[in-house]
């Protein structure tokens, strides 16, 4: 089984499923950015329009120091720890006031880090651009909703997000996922007999039928599960196997495919009424069926990983 097995049949269940995505820029590594790629001034009306929009930010640690230089922001790969969402609501002398939506490592999400926030990509003055750097000054965890005060940033930038596009998964009948909290290779768990840790679209009498597949790339996934049905122990970092089947058009039946990998962040519980937490997987190996082998899964580590 290779990644463009996975990948070919992940646009057929894209395509008739209406799933969307986008890839988030492809700008190369760059010792000396030309002029006409030199970060954008960061600017008030800029700033303004994020908030009266209420566009969310995704924010992660930053992969840069404060002295890289534009040359080493601008174009490189952000490879920093998500750490969650939020919602700008004011501007104001302080910076930029955000709502929390979600958090993944709240002890890393304090004052005085580096972060890097990514908007949906838009254009300003003839150029792209989808991301920002900045400091967290504050947090008010007390408040409700929790709020985030952002130092305002002076630079706006085209950052490459991810090494694979992510593709929104909108029609759930097309894609099931099953999730052991085990280890490829280690944990003893013969996984094509045994229960799952988490079934993802399929009814399993606890209303894991809520579960949901939000969006899915040849390195990794996001889920939604119902905040009772995590199992104890699921944290970032923890190892996961999955076995996600994907309805094929032509045999007019689901294909089964082997992956294992690393939680990357599992959020705070939100939706609604507070019930659906995410959780994001990374790719680390892919597996093929095989009876033989101690876990009845033959697996062959990935060269690298989403991020």
């Amino acid at each position: 089984m290779t990644d463009a097995a996975w990948w070919t049949s992940m646009a057929l269940v894209a395509a008739f499923s209406a799933a969307g995505g986008f890839a988030l820029g492809r700008a190369g590594r760059r010792s000396v950015v030309p002029a006409q790629d030199a970060p954008l001034a960061a600017t008030a009306p800029f700033l303004k329009d994020l908030v009266a929009r209420a566009v969310p930010l995704d924010f992660s640690l930053s992969s840069c120091s404060a002295s890289g230089g534009a040359d080493a922001r601008n174009g490189a790969e952000a490879a920093g720890e998500s750490l969650g969402r939020c919602v700008p609501i004011s501007l104001g002398p302080d910076g930029l006031l955000c709502e929390l939506l979600d958090i993944a490592a709240p002890g890393r999400a304090g004052p005085g880090a580096r972060v890097t926030c990514f908007f949906p990509p838009q254009r300003l003055e003839g150029r792209k651009i989808n991301a920002f750097e900045t400091v967290i000054a504050a947090v008010d965890a007390v408040a409700e909703p929790p709020r985030m005060l952002l130092a305002a940033p002076t630079e706006l930038l085209s950052i490459v997000r991810r090494r694979h596009t992510r593709k929104r998964v909108s029609d759930q009948r097309f894609v099931r996922v099953r999730l052991w909290l085990a280890e490829a290779g280690v944990s003893p768990v013969y996984f094509p007999d045994a229960a799952p840790d988490i079934w993802v679209n399929a009814y399993d009498g606890r209303h894991g039928e809520e579960n949901a597949v939000t969006d899915i790339s040849a390195g990794g996934l996001a889920l939604e599960v119902r905040a009772g049905l995590l199992p104890g122990g699921l944290e970032q970092g923890s190892p996961v196997v999955l076995k996600c089947s994907l309805f094929q058009f032509r045999e007019k039946q689901f294909k089964p495919y082997w992956y294992a990998g690393l939680v990357r962040g599992v959020s705070a519980p939100g939706g609604p009424q507070g019930k659906l937490r995410r959780i994001a997987v990374g790719f680390t190996h892919v597996g093929a069926a095989d009876e033989a082998a101690p876990q009845g899964v033959d697996w062959t580590a990935r060269v690298t990983t989403e991020t």
